[in-house]
């Protein structure tokens, strides 16, 4: 599915001029259920880091409803407790280099 203007618009804010080409490749791999949405919350997830970017999207593939809960604003939970769940996870994902799919 294309990226949409309002998700390339998102990127062209969030990552810097250079890599905003890659991280919208990066969107074009995903075409699975609530494609805008999800890659929207992709986006602002990844923090304008393409490394982030790529896990939240292979997790879209296996759960996109992880990737709107923790993309998009709560419902739930108080913001102060997502807003530490998304920090969390993100510090977790800087630290662990890529692994190839299937290994591990």
């Amino acid at each position: 599915m294309a990226v949409s203007p309002a998700t390339r618009q998102l990127c062209d804010a969030t990552f810097s001029y250079d890599e905003a080409a890659s991280a919208l490749s990066l969107l074009d791999l995903y075409a699975g259920p609530e494609c805008e949405r999800v890659h929207q919350a992709a986006v602002r997830l990844s923090g304008g880091r393409l490394g982030r970017l790529r896990k939240w999207l292979d997790e879209a593939k296996r759960n996109p409803e992880t990737v709107l809960w923790f993309g998009e604003p709560p419902s739930d939970v108080s913001a102060d407790t997502h807003a530490f769940g998304v920090d969390f996870i993100n510090a977790f994902l800087d630290k662990h280099p890529d692994t190839p799919a299937g290994s591990g």
